[in-house]
């Protein structure tokens, strides 16, 4: 599959820009978090707290089909995190990756559903 960009995607799911915003639970503190695109093997979000590369993470996804937010999919995980990024405009904003290290293929169905119903044409 080729990215915007027409170089060869590598990725083994496909991905989405989408803004959701959700919860992750770390051993010490329950964050907000805005996606900023979602596969099934991870998400990129963005976080208000510093929070360190392989920190393990309790992750709760709300996955909205439509604005009234009437349909709504949950689906939970375990994800580390994989790469920060302060965000140069904030000092207290941070860009996070999550890899999903632990996830039922139940659940990931419900992410790859949600991607399908939402990719871009």
């Amino acid at each position: 599959m080729k990215n915007r960009n027409g170089f060869e995607e590598k990725r083994e799911y496909p991905r989405i820009s989408r803004r959701l915003t959700f919860e992750i639970q770390t051993e010490d503190a329950v964050i907000s978090a805005e996606t900023i695109n979602l596969s099934c093997s991870g998400v990129c979000c963005r976080v208000s707290k510093h929070i360190p590369p392989m920190t393990n993470l309790r992750i709760v996804l709300a996955l909205i089909y439509d604005n009234a937010a009437t349909q709504v999919e949950y689906v939970e995980c375990e994800g580390m995190v994989v790469r920060v990024e302060a965000v140069s405009s904030s000092d207290s904003l941070y860009n996070i990756a999550i890899f999903f290290n632990e996830i039922e293929e139940s659940e990931r169905g419900k992410i790859m559903d949600f991607i399908e119903a939402h990719l871009e044409a």
